[in-house]
């Protein structure tokens, strides 16, 4: 049996290896990635639902007024998201807006 781990390590002794690998073995190979790729995946994926703000909530939180929250929209640094007729702001995106101010 071939530690697989050698063969990450040295590529160049994998160039003539020839694998017979039985049914069992690839599904319970199939069945590892998938587990690590969820497991990975819940790492990435936000622990608790987004928060949305109303634009004054924002503007308060800011300190700023409606006009100067509605110009940061037309030019680009905030971007609202349209629910129906409502304009909200994701609390991630200000935060990183914020991040990205200092």
């Amino acid at each position: 049996m071939i530690d697989l781990n050698v063969l990450k390590e040295n590529p160049e002794l994998a160039k003539n290896i020839k694998l017979e690998i039985s049914g069992a073995d690839l599904l319970a190979f199939g069945e590892s990635i998938h587990n690590r790729a969820i497991a990975e995946a819940e790492k990435i994926a936000p622990t608790s639902p987004e928060k949305y703000l109303t634009p004054q909530e924002l503007a308060d939180t800011l300190h700023v007024s409606l006009v100067t929250l509605w110009s940061w929209d037309k030019s680009g640094i905030t971007k609202p998201v349209r629910i129906g007729n409502a304009k909200r702001y994701r609390l991630s995106d200000v935060e990183k807006f914020m991040q990205e101010d200092q």
